[in-house]
């Protein structure tokens, strides 16, 4: 895989891409210059990598004595595997989804799931792997991060429902404490939510009462007459 273009970017002068390739093992060994560099450019694009990503040699930067057909690296030996793993899905598996009804089946891409980036995950499975090895706070303060540099890329999704659900998941297995800063690290971009604020004051409610009784009428102001709020609300005012 070449990687490393940018959108508008040209071949240099200083580039050495050949004209014919040696140990093409998934795409047609009969392949084209142009259209081998156009599918590297995808490549490359989708997943926010450059050459040398999978290839070994070279400064960098530009092409210059990167040994294309080595296969040392073994993201190029991953790459051709998801080459397969995509051909084989739009190839056996999409055009058999039930009930097509004569239109086109799907077709996926690189993009599909990688966005922009290398590794292709959800942002809660980041925020996952951050608060399992370094605690929630440092989880917090990736999320913080990512959400400013990430907002608009499309690369994750900052919704309120992906942050709940993650919260929802923390709470059952146990760790309220972590859920509840979730809940409220999301309440920042969401602070109109209904669900968010009922789902504090549930988990507020085990161990500090007036904070979850803050919480429900909050949310009850945002859905007046909820007779679920409602009960909590004058169970917690009248103990």
């Amino acid at each position: 895989m070449i990687a490393g273009w940018l959108a508008l970017s040209v071949l240099s002068s200083t580039a050495q891409i050949p004209d014919s390739f040696t140990n093409l093992k998934v795409l047609p060994r009969d392949i084209t210059r142009d259209s081998l560099v156009q599918i590297m450019r995808g490549f490359s694009l989708s997943l926010s990598v450059r050459c040398q990503y999978c290839h070994v040699g070279g400064d960098g930067v530009s092409f210059a004595g990167v040994e294309f057909a080595k296969d040392d690296d073994p993201h190029k030996r991953k790459a051709r595997f998801m080459l397969r793993m995509v051909d084989s899905l739009n190839r056996v598996v999409l055009p058999n989804i039930p009930d097509l009804g004569g239109r086109a089946p799907l077709r996926i891409t690189c993009k599909t799931c990688h966005r922009n980036s290398a590794r292709p995950e959800l942002l809660t499975q980041r925020l996952e792997r951050v608060r399992d090895s370094l605690g929630i706070e440092a989880a917090v303060t990736e999320y913080r991060q990512l959400r400013t540099d990430n907002q608009f890329s499309g690369r994750y999704d900052f919704g309120e429902w992906e942050m709940n659900l993650w919260a929802e998941r923390l709470a059952r297995t146990g760790r309220s404490a972590d859920a509840i800063q979730v809940y409220e690290l999301n309440l920042e971009s969401f602070p109109r939510s209904r669900s968010i604020l009922s789902a504090l004051g549930q988990l507020h409610e085990p161990t500090d009462r007036a904070q979850a009784l803050e919480y429900y009428r909050r949310a009850l102001e945002l859905q007046p007459g909820n007779p679920v709020l409602q009960r909590r609300v004058e169970r917690l005012e009248n103990p």
